[in-house]
């Protein structure tokens, strides 16, 4: 006599897998650092102010090993991830502010002025209100037991961008934990205080799902349903401590060299240490205020605009593994993007960052964060990165048009750097290709 087997997913312990990160107070936090918005004539609605990366690893109480959800192996090829804003929220995904700004799947956050978008990158989904889902793939098999072992690293990444939206209305939801409203009108930096995630991660699969009562289904409305929530099945995703806000006089670059192209070298001229130099510009316009004196003026104290150039990711994990960063996270030098990995690149040679003008030598940044805000001290001042733009010279220039209602008076800066290419310090060179990306970062401390 038979008797018939039922694949099932199952939530591991809670002693291993706590409620810690599915809790407001738990969330894998974007850390974005200060966000500042500056006048609108700069930073008109529908400006993109930042963006940042989080994983299910990070969140509290666990690590990428925790061992989430164990399925059985039959449950191959129906098992989901499922995701949504924090729907029922004021500020945590119930309102789509975005889209009269033409950004769609941007909501409201706790801030004014300030939405954020979720994307799952695994799937490419934009986060909503409403459920949806995308097939899991990525586990660890265990072959003795039959079973499948999901673990907090086999999730997707989840990708937040933050935009200036004209809406500052402090809305409604079905729910409001977070019912007061930041103070910006001093030029402190306000934390984000709401510990409200902006979105949630889940798992669906035999046994997790809305027959079973622990899974709410796709198109759902986060708003009014979330089984999920009490069947302790997910992590959640916010700013809680990984931002704040301020409302100062700043700058937005306007134009850069788009390309800057070193003429050929030979090995055995960089060996004798000779070198390559080309100098470029950078361009900003910056708000009236940003040149008046301290604390709101230009520089790498805090509350200052400074800018920086931060290195591709490939590259700074080039300069690491290399030696080329400093304790405060500056980088001397700025490598290949696939350097050490794309055989056809040059290896030994990278360049280096300095201003034309004062031919003083310059870092590169590793991280567009800067300052020191809540309990986190981060990287600032030139020993990372950061430098001072240098107003005392600029152009004035009316607003843009159209010009808003009411006037702010600008003006624009020019800098002049150099870069140069040359043997690494200690590296053997050998031929090849040098092509490296940087960007241009401009921010208050």
């Amino acid at each position: 006599m038979s008797v018939p087997s039922h694949a099932l997913c199952k939530r591991n312990n809670r002693i291993e897998y706590p409620f810690t990160p599915l809790s407001d107070g738990g969330s894998s936090q974007f850390w974005f650092g200060r966000i500042n918005l500056a006048s609108t004539a700069l930073q008109p609605a529908g400006t993109m102010l930042g963006s940042a990366v989080a994983t299910a690893a990070e969140a509290s109480g666990i690590s990428g090993d925790t061992l989430l959800w164990t399925c059985d192996l039959a449950d191959a090829g129906q098992i989901s991830e499922v995701f949504s804003t924090n729907g029922d929220d004021r500020v945590g995904g119930f309102a789509e502010i975005g889209r009269q700004d033409g950004l769609a799947g941007f909501y409201r956050t706790w801030f004014p002025g300030v939405a954020i978008r979720l994307t799952h990158l695994r799937s490419g989904k934009v986060f909503s209100r409403y459920y949806q889902s995308a097939r899991l793939d990525s586990y660890d098999i265990d072959e003795a037991r039959k079973k499948i072992l999901i673990r907090a690293k086999h999730l997707s990444p989840i990708k937040a961008e933050i935009a200036r939206v004209s809406d500052l209305s402090p809305g409604t939801g079905t729910s409001n934990w977070c019912g007061d409203r930041p103070d910006t009108t001093r030029q402190a930096a306000v934390p984000y205080r709401c510990r409200q995630p902006n979105g949630y991660l889940m798992l669906r699969g035999p046994g997790y799902n809305r027959a079973s009562g622990d899974m709410d289904d796709d198109g759902e409305d986060h708003a009014t349903r979330f089984l999920f929530f009490g069947a302790a099945n997910g992590i959640a995703f916010g700013m809680r401590q990984a931002a704040t806000l301020s409302v100062l006089p700043s700058c937005v670059v306007q134009n850069v060299t788009p390309e800057v192209v070193f003429p050929t070298i030979s090995e055995e001229e960089l060996r004798r240490g000779e070198t390559r130099q080309v100098e470029f510009t950078l361009a900003f316009r910056c708000d009236e205020g940003v040149n008046a004196r301290p604390p709101t003026a230009a520089g790498t104290d805090d509350n200052q605009t400074a800018f920086g150039i931060q290195v591709s990711p490939g590259a700074l994990a080039a300069a690491r593994q290399l030696g080329y960063v400093n304790q405060d996270q500056g980088v001397r030098f700025l490598l290949s993007d696939n350097y050490g990995l794309d055989p056809s690149l040059a290896r030994g040679v990278g360049i280096s960052l300095s201003d034309s003008e004062g031919q003083q030598p310059m870092l590169f940044l590793s991280s567009p964060l800067a300052g020191q805000w809540m309990s986190s001290p981060l990287p600032a001042g030139r020993n990372a990165g950061w430098y001072r733009l240098d107003t005392g010279n600029a152009a004035r220039c009316p607003p843009p048009a159209p010009a808003p209602a009411t006037p702010v008076s600008q003006f624009t800066v020019e800098k002049r750097l150099t870069a140069t290419l040359q043997k690494l310090p200690g590296q053997t060179v050998a031929a090849g290709r040098v092509f490296a990306t940087a960007y241009v970062i401009v921010k208050v401390q």
